[in-house]
């Protein structure tokens, strides 16, 4: 299952990394593991991902939710949510996977944004998720 979730976030993050909407949109290679501590947004931070087995007869699914933080500086709610929308447009559109799992579904689970009080910084939630058929790999 570590080998799916490897597989999954490398997969998603080199399509969003090679879409030019979203560069467009926050510059180029501004998607991370961990916020950067002195790079000022905006960015994309994978917040959490989990992973989950279901044992089928037939199949191995998992179900992996991933959160995706956008990061903004200032009060951009309205800015913050077109990036998610290309976010998803890019997450979403992704149909083969390195390492022969088959990604058998996506959605958009919740999104949910906050200007925060300390900086006033504007963070968009987008939590996804996606389910695997992992028994061929």
């Amino acid at each position: 299952m570590n080998s799916a979730m490897r597989n999954l976030q490398t997969t998603l993050v080199t399509a969003l990394k090679a879409d030019a909407g979203l560069s467009a949109l926050i510059g180029a290679n501004r998607i991370f593991d961990a916020a950067p501590k002195a790079l000022r947004p905006p960015y994309i931070v994978i917040g959490r991902h989990d992973a989950d087995l279901r044992d089928a007869q037939e199949t191995q699914l998992t179900t992996h939710l991933i959160d995706w933080h956008i990061w903004l500086s200032g009060p951009h709610r309205c800015d913050g949510l077109n990036i998610a929308e290309q976010l998803c447009s890019v997450l979403f559109s992704v149909e083969t996977l390195d390492g022969g799992a088959t990604l058998v579904q996506s959605r958009n689970m919740r999104t949910e944004s906050a200007i925060t009080p300390r900086n006033g910084w504007t963070r968009i939630l987008v939590q996804t998720q996606f389910k695997l058929d992992i028994s061929t790999v």
